[in-house]
């Protein structure tokens, strides 16, 4: 009797289990290699952030995770953080070189009034952090913060005779209490600067638990999007606009999405308010129309005979910054463009038509031939008469008031509206079309206008070139 037996391996188990060895090759491959450009880039970002004299982020890391390590359970430190307020004005106004050298005279300045030894590093393009070791207690911390704060308002000449200061939110924590580890630290120093910013900026806090409870929710996206505008994250998708009577389309609204690498897309009702709070969105409204200008000129050359518009959104808070109209005018200088195919369109400009220097501002963007649309929410009797003494050019009205649960008084007060728009040759535009029979309904009220998911989703700028090449919107007209 044969006591052993020869097993043939079967010639498909082979090769699925050949696939899988390559499949987990591959994938280790990728993971190394992810893992290598991954520190690759964060090595070269520090570089550019390298200033002599100053540590940098790994630097310092270093440097406090080894003092914790050696220390004992009596040892106590302070950190301060510095987050710069509104630097990215200083890059719009000056360029990114110039504002490189604005920051190491900064630095020069705050050095200049650190006691001997103390070490301040760089953590981001405009944010520092100074380690303070038990040789100082916490009132010396506080005092040397203040003394921080004084060097900032230092003014600083950067050619002829233009001078500038800086502000910085300055946050203050304390080990062990307000975190055993750096980055436990690092956390509470970024919730509380975040409070800062919030009232304004300026100010200096010592970090304290009930910060967690009014800042803890947002301040993540907030310093995630100081690290987006450096990393180009942020995009424009466009909304078009169709207008059923020529069977054209009119043009499109510009809407700012974040291209967030673990969260995907976001709308900006994730980060606007948070942007309103940290002074970024003048940087949104900036960075808006020149992205916006480009996607034109390239449709421009693809469909010369289409006079598309082009509209984009100013909330009331950019409106009152009295520099927009000649930071926009820059702009259109720069890229040669015409302003009478942009519209802005002016959000919740009910509710903040009182403001006079949004007034003063609509004016001067008038006198450059920007065509003005505000939305009809919230408008009323009061309201119109100030809006017929405004030389705008567009209402926008939403879907309410198509919607058959509406109460008739809408729908009056739309007719209303509507009447007022044809008198003072406004056009009108309907927004958030969702069905054909709010497109139907729309035109009954004469609004020939229109924009909504009816039609299409928002379109990235090259999906929006095939949408018009293939005329695609007639498939619903």
């Amino acid at each position: 009797m044969n006591m052993f037996r020869i097993y043939e391996i079967d010639p498909v188990l082979t090769y699925v289990l050949f696939l899988i060895i390559i499949a987990v090759l591959v994938v280790f491959i990728y993971f190394l290699a992810r893992s290598f450009f991954k520190e690759r880039k964060r090595i070269m970002e520090e570089r550019a952030l390298t200033i002599e004299g100053v540590l940098t982020r790994s630097e310092i890391h270093s440097v406090i995770a080894s003092y914790i390590a050696r220390s004992s359970k009596e040892t106590q430190f302070s950190l301060i953080y510095i987050d710069l307020d509104k630097f990215t004005d200083f890059v719009n106004a000056f360029g990114k070189s110039e504002s490189e050298k604005i920051i190491e005279k900064i630095i020069k300045n705050i050095e200049n009034v650190l006691p001997k030894g103390v070490k301040i590093s760089r953590m981001q393009n405009d944010e520092f952090l100074i380690f303070l070791t038990m040789d100082f207690d916490r009132t010396e911390a506080v005092d040397m913060a203040n003394k921080i704060k004084a060097a900032l308002a230092k003014p600083i000449r950067l050619f002829g005779d233009t001078m500038i200061s800086a502000t910085a939110s300055i946050a203050i924590a304390f080990y062990p209490i307000h975190g055993s580890n750096l980055k436990d630290l690092l956390s509470s120093m970024q919730i509380a600067t975040y409070i800062i910013k919030k009232g304004g900026g300026d100010n200096i806090r010592v970090y304290s638990e009930e910060m967690s409870d009014q800042g803890g929710e947002h301040v993540e996206y907030y310093y995630q999007i100081k690290h987006a505008i450096q990393h180009k994250e942020f995009q424009l998708y466009y909304h078009p606009m169709i207008n059923t009577k020529t069977k054209d389309i009119y043009g499109v609204e510009a809407l700012i999405r974040w291209n967030h690498p673990e969260h995907g897309l976001l709308s900006p009702f994730k980060f606007l308010g948070i942007m309103e709070q940290s002074g970024d969105v003048h940087w949104i409204g900036l960075w808006g129309l020149e992205t916006l200008i480009k996607t034109y000129q390239e449709l421009n050359q693809v469909f010369p005979k289409k006079d598309i518009k082009f509209s984009m959104n100013l909330s009331p808070k950019q409106l009152m910054n009295q520099s927009l109209p000649g930071d926009f005018q820059k702009i259109l200088k720069k890229y040669r463009m015409n302003a009478e195919h942009i519209i802005l369109e002016i959000i919740e400009f009910a509710v903040f038509e009182k403001q006079e220097n949004i007034f003063n501002n609509l004016k001067l963007f008038k006198e450059m031939g920007f065509k003005i649309a505000i939305d009809g929410f919230g408008l009323d009797y009061q309201t119109l008469s100030k809006v017929e003494k405004m030389d705008i050019d567009i209402i926008k009205l939403d879907n309410e008031f198509l919607k058959e649960s509406e109460a008739y008084m809408k729908a009056k007060f739309a007719t209303l509206l509507i009447d007022f728009a044809h008198k003072n040759e406004y056009e009108i535009i309907s927004e958030m079309i969702e069905t054909k029979e709010m497109m139907e309904e729309s035109k009954n009220y004469d609004i020939h206008i229109m924009q909504g998911f009816y039609f299409t989703k928002p379109l990235s700028a090259e999906a929006l070139r095939g949408y018009i090449g293939t005329d695609a919107w007639n498939n619903q007209l």
